[in-house]
């Protein structure tokens, strides 16, 4: 339905006065045009192509509430934070937050206080969202990582299947969909399961010219890595599926000179904090990381991402590849493989999609590890404590993990990633109740005296605070300020959330009895087929000798005219065989094999 363009800012004026640009990226003004026509709309962007200015500039320009569904609670808190810090009212509701916040948040939307509302999929399904939707004046939805709704793509969240119900309370708000990772067939889906009126896929190239691929095959992997550090410059980022590698391979780098660290959601949230802000403010020149490492940070100057084993699909090695090189400057995404690599890849694919018995035992045991009542726990969250489960259930962790993904799959649970949570405070009793205990009660009165000076607005907004601040003013130990707020909790007169960093599970569905859980089995195998289909894709692409390696990836995507790009392994080998060009065996230079090379096999197979 097109909108009342009378009523419409100018874009360039928006995204000249918050963001201080003078001028759109290419694509960027073609899909916010759209989106101020009023058409559903599909973005499809490549990883750093600016996927954000084109639903928030468009949302400022109609004046309304933009409703944003994002799966990944580490990307909302980002966007919240940048939209604040330009003066834009924006919020969020993730798992974890107490109901008197959530009506707070939602109140707040409703009443028109809010630019942006950020919330997960899942979360649409609620009846108290559901109530106040209606009541929201809401201007356009905005659907991040939008190929989680199809079930062709990569990432597939049923939950997400929510949004085309919501949009029938929403009757002529337009829809813009948004991913850096969408096949032909994923963006058909994508659209269909939006109920988009009219076909509107609006594409910018996939094709990143500043960004180098490059495929090494050997057995000396560490050496290898080794001399990609040593011959390129800048900030890097080493990418290994598993957690139990990336403090091996940190420490090997530091052993060789090069400023390294492991980040792994097995650490501290504070540890991963010192960890990012250090890689951040180049103290620390390369992490070594599980793929969720990247999510949400914005780092134009990555000069180098190493793959350490070939990722399960396309999809997340070019988004993760694609963390290189942001600013434009040239940037290199190596991919090291080596013997026994395919095999290992296709024994993950059949490990990955455990026994229901399997799955019933990891359920059974998430719902004895908190008490979880039958019937019970409907929208509540649970910390996830792999390792515990795998104790309670005597099954591997990587089962337990693969167990919890066939819980989310089938629409029982939803996860979320182990994300740094800050402690949250808000008054939920009446201002007269709170000045009562302020001036008259000594023994929470000066704690309540030193929130409302230190945080102002707690009646209206939960406010981020930090106990041991409050503990300094008091003169109090850290562990009497969070006594005292876990007693205000209790007395109702505060809601508090303390911090935290542990990954979470959202029951779905009130908690059912283990022993009688079912999944769809023809689902369950259709899920199996298209992730060795996937994983196909990829050991295609590294078996591949000939064709450009980014004519490759973008074929994939759907771009299959794409010139070489006269950079990768296989372009460099093409002009060596035509006798032009760089005759380089690879960028990062040769290196003494005799005297190097059997330490180097020595540290990959982790001996002394």
């Amino acid at each position: 339905m097109p909108l009342d363009q009378q009523a419409i800012a100018d874009p360039r004026e928006v995204l000249k006065r918050h963001w201080g640009y003078e001028a759109f990226r290419p694509m960027q003004a073609d899909i916010v045009r759209s989106v101020l026509n009023g058409q559903d709309t599909l973005a499809l962007l490549p990883t750093g192509g600016g996927k954000s200015i084109c639903y928030q500039v468009p949302a400022l320009c109609i004046g309304k509430l933009c409703l944003v569904i994002s799966p990944l609670i580490a990307l909302m808190k980002d966007q919240v934070e940048h939209l604040r810090a330009r003066g834009i009212a924006a919020r969020q509701i993730t798992a974890g937050m107490r109901w008197a916040e959530i009506d707070n948040t939602l109140e707040a939307a409703a009443l028109g206080k809010l630019s942006f509302l950020y919330l997960s999929p899942e979360r649409l399904a609620t009846e108290v969202l559901q109530a106040r939707l209606p009541r929201m004046p809401i201007g356009l939805i905005a659907v991040d990582e939008a190929h989680c709704i199809s079930q062709w793509g990569y990432d597939f969240r049923p939950s997400y299947r929510r949004i085309a119900e919501a949009r029938t309370l929403l009757p002529g708000v337009p829809v813009i969909a948004l991913t850096a990772s969408a096949t032909p067939v994923v963006a058909d889906d994508i659209m269909e399961q939006l109920g988009f009126t009219t076909r509107n896929l609006l594409r910018g190239s996939f094709a990143r010219p500043e960004l180098v691929l490059w495929v090494s095959r050997g057995e000396d992997r560490m050496g290898r890595l080794l001399r990609i550090m040593q011959r390129t410059q800048g900030a890097a980022i080493v990418y290994m599926r598993e957690r139990k590698g990336t403090t091996r391979i940190a420490h090997f780098l530091q052993h060789h000179g090069i400023s390294a660290a492991a980040y792994h959601a097995g650490l501290s949230g504070a540890e991963r904090d010192r960890i990012q802000q250090d890689w951040m403010t180049d103290r620390t020149r390369c992490v070594v990381a599980t793929n969720a490492f990247g999510m949400g940070i914005d780092k134009p100057d990555v000069r180098c991402v190493v793959h350490m084993e070939p990722p399960p699909d396309l999809e997340s090695y070019y988004q993760e590849a694609g963390r290189a090189g942001r600013d434009g400057r040239a940037s290199h995404a190596f991919l090291l493989t080596g013997p026994g690599d395919e095999e290992r890849a296709q024994e993950k694919i059949r490990h990955g999609f455990p026994a229901l018995e399997e799955v019933r035992r990891v359920y059974q045991s998430l719902a004895d590890a908190h008490g979880i009542a039958l019937g019970s726990g409907l929208h509540e969250s649970y910390a996830v404590d792999i390792s515990d489960l795998a104790k309670r259930t005597a099954l591997r962790a990587p089962v337990v993990a693969h167990a919890l993904q066939a819980l989310e799959l089938g629409g029982i649970i939803t996860l979320s990633e182990g994300t740094r949570s800050p402690s949250r405070a808000l008054f939920t009793a009446p201002s007269d109740v709170v000045y009562r205990m302020r001036v008259g009660d000594a023994r929470n009165g000066p704690l309540v005296e030193a929130m409302l000076r230190l945080h102002g607005g707690l009646f209206e907004e939960a406010a981020l605070i930090d106990e041991g601040r409050l503990a300094k003013v008091l003169d109090k130990p850290e562990a009497w300020v969070t006594e005292r707020l876990h007693e205000l909790d209790r007395l109702g007169v505060v809601s508090y959330r303390p911090r935290t960093d542990a990954p979470s599970a959202t029951l779905l569905m009130p908690r059912l009895d283990a022993a009688r859980l079912t999944l769809d089995p023809e689902a369950l195998r259709e899920r199996q087929r298209r992730a060795t289909d996937r994983l196909d894709a990829v050991l295609a692409f590294l078996r591949e000798t000939g064709r450009c390696r980014m004519a490759k990836v973008l074929a994939y995507f759907g771009e299959t005219d794409a010139p070489r790009c006269g950079h990768c392994d296989n372009c460099k080998a093409h002009a060596r065989t035509a006798g032009a060009g760089d005759t380089a065996a690879e960028p990062m230079g040769e290196y003494d094999r005799d005297r190097l090379g059997e330490r180097w096999r020595r540290d990959e197979h982790g001996s002394a």
